[in-house]
């Protein structure tokens, strides 16, 4: 309970001022601990905690992210990007934050957002990331606007997309053929 610091009575917390003495009751203030760092958690800092496939599809997927706002397809002088015609395209936006999220969360140590999944890791980094490469496949090249040509931007996302699943997708393939 917080006292009164000139006469020393204690008061109900909420208090303005001491019943006993009148002086102003200020606010009782706790000084924060202080979290202690293992000597594992210090090493972390200098060096980001990646993996080979993380270091893979995390710049891929960056890529990815920005090249949806750059030019897919050309009419003339004129040129517009993936998501002004596909809109269906913000599934793809929302998974590629999704994965930079997972890597910048990876690699700073804070956690893991697979942990308590249903499915392991890989398998939905996979999901994730085919989900992408199906995207900018169907979307950007299957469904090209009639009387346009394809930009530079749809050819960087398509290469983006296929690196970002390449190292989840070319094990998976591996695996069903030797079945």
């Amino acid at each position: 309970m917080p006292a009164c610091s000139r006469c020393l009575v204690e008061v109900f917390p909420g208090t303005a001022l001491c019943p006993n003495c009148g002086a102003a009751i200020r606010p009782t203030v706790l000084p924060r601990p202080t979290p202690k760092r293992s000597r594992r958690a210090r090493q972390r800092l200098g060096t980001l905690n990646l993996s080979r496939r993380e270091w893979i599809f995390g710049p891929a997927t960056v890529v990815l992210l920005v090249s949806f706002w750059l030019p897919w397809y050309t009419i003339g002088p004129f040129s517009v990007d993936g998501l002004s015609v596909h809109g269906w395209l913000f599934i793809a936006v929302m998974d590629s934050i999704i994965l930079v999220l997972y890597v910048l969360i990876t690699a700073f140590g804070v956690g893991d957002l697979a942990d308590q999944a249903r499915i392991n890791k890989e398998q939905l980094l996979t999901i994730l990331t085919g989900v992408n490469l199906g995207l900018v496949v169907v979307l950007g090249f299957f469904l090209k606007p009639a009387g346009s040509s394809w930009a530079w931007g749809a050819y960087l996302a398509l290469a983006a997309s296929v690196v970002a699943f390449a190292p989840f997708g070319v094990p998976l393939i591996q695996a069903r053929r030797r079945r």
